[in-house]
């Protein structure tokens, strides 16, 4: 399947959020990327649950708690969904429990899934940067408070979605793995994506005048920020279809061999996937690093963000 299409625009935030005390924070509402049925895998492929030294996941007493609210699975969806909570759980750390509003429900054809960060926050107590978005998650996390009564992450998976596998061992061929994909989604939802855009032939990579944390560090092949090039130009639309987009800080290149990541930028600009994942050419199936990648096909089990999705994360405030 491919991770494609529109991102969905959430709700706006609730009037009651709850800033720090003597803080008064920017907020949007966050969006929801699509998950749809795509191109199956030829020959499956795992990645297992390992961390970046390739030692198997283990308790961390630094741990972050999730707290989901479930609408509507099955016992057996529950309990895939939950194996991806519990692989995030031990990659992030918070002393705010992230929360998360599931559902699980009959979607649109081909759309498996959708999730994000419910709000996005910026300027709030102990915000790493000033001017800059974070995801809800994130924000929580370093203010060490719980900013909205609103859920962290939104996700909604296709009840009516006939060929899921739910099972803890590698998905057989034919079938789409559901901890995979919400995995995946999960990823997106603790902060993983940028607001890079395309209208036409112009670029943008801020939202409201303000770049999300991704954003700060995106930049062309040739190493020029993304951020430096004027929003609404075509310098910057013909920069985000280059296929020549990267993400680069010193923790990425610490786990991908002193170099930069190379993020999804094709030609044709395919908003909720172009720019928000990593390559899919660079990171295929079966590469510790594709689980955020734009596409995961039947037959693809992955376990593990990957050293360069952590990497990034980390970069951007967790």
């Amino acid at each position: 399947m491919t991770l494609v299409g529109a991102m969905v625009a959430m709700a706006p935030t609730s009037a009651s959020a709850r800033p720090a005390p003597g803080v008064t924070p920017g907020s949007r509402p966050g969006a929801l990327t699509e998950v749809r049925v795509g191109t199956p895998l030829s020959v499956p492929s795992i990645v297992p649950a390992a961390d970046a030294s390739g030692q198997a996941s283990r308790n961390r007493v630094n741990a972050a708690t999730f707290t989901v609210t479930y609408r509507g699975f099955t016992p057996a969806a529950k309990a895939a969904f939950q194996r991806a909570v519990n692989i995030w759980s031990q990659q992030l750390s918070s002393p705010v429990p992230i929360t998360v509003s599931a559902s699980f429900e009959p979607l649109g054809p081909g759309v498996l899934g959708a999730a994000g960060p419910t709000n996005l926050w910026r300027d709030f107590a102990g915000a790493p940067l000033k001017g800059t978005w974070y995801a809800d998650a994130i924000a929580n996390k370093r203010s060490g408070s719980q900013l909205s009564p609103t859920a962290d992450i939104t996700a909604r998976f296709s009840s009516s979605f006939s060929n899921w596998h739910y099972g803890t061992g590698a998905v057989p061929a034919g079938k789409y793995d559901f901890t995979s994909v919400v995995l995946h989604e999960l990823g997106h939802g603790v902060g993983f994506l940028g607001v890079g855009n395309v209208s036409g032939s112009a670029g943008s990579v801020r939202l409201g005048g303000y770049p999300f944390s991704y954003d700060r560090y995106t930049e062309t092949g040739a190493g020029t920020s993304l951020l430096s090039l004027a929003d609404n130009s075509t310098a910057l639309g013909s920069a985000l279809r280059s296929n020549s987009v990267y993400f680069d800080t010193a923790k990425v290149r610490a786990a991908n061999a002193n170099r930069p990541a190379r993020l999804y930028a094709p030609s044709t600009f395919q908003g909720g996937s172009s720019y928000s994942h990593l390559d899919e050419a660079t990171y295929r199936a079966g590469n510790a690093n594709s689980l955020m990648t734009p596409a995961i096909g039947s037959g693809e089990t992955i376990r593990n963000p990957g050293p360069i999705a952590k990497a990034m994360l980390t970069s951007i405030g967790w």
